[in-house]
């Protein structure tokens, strides 16, 4: 992934949660921190600390994310998930 990392959290370090998604414009979701990816029905898809989850629906490694983003600009999110 090229995009840029986020900017370091003012919080103190026990502040923080333990775990964060990262909305990159134009590009994927990025999850950082423990976590474990799960289908529907309950199977362990991963785990680990850091994936990219696709947003743009073009990934073939759904839900994973290829980088097809690229090709496709997405509309951008607002900071509150608005349009």
């Amino acid at each position: 992934m090229t995009a840029t990392e986020p900017r370091p959290s003012s919080e103190p370090v026990a502040d923080r949660p333990s775990s964060s998604v990262t909305v990159y414009p134009d590009g994927p979701l990025v999850l950082r921190g423990d976590y474990e990816l799960r289908e529907v029905d309950g199977e362990t898809i991963t785990a680990g600390h850091t994936v990219a989850l696709c947003r743009c629906g073009r990934s073939a490694l759904k839900p994973f994310c290829d980088g097809s983003h690229k090709v496709k600009k997405l509309n951008r999110v607002g900071r509150r998930g608005r349009r």
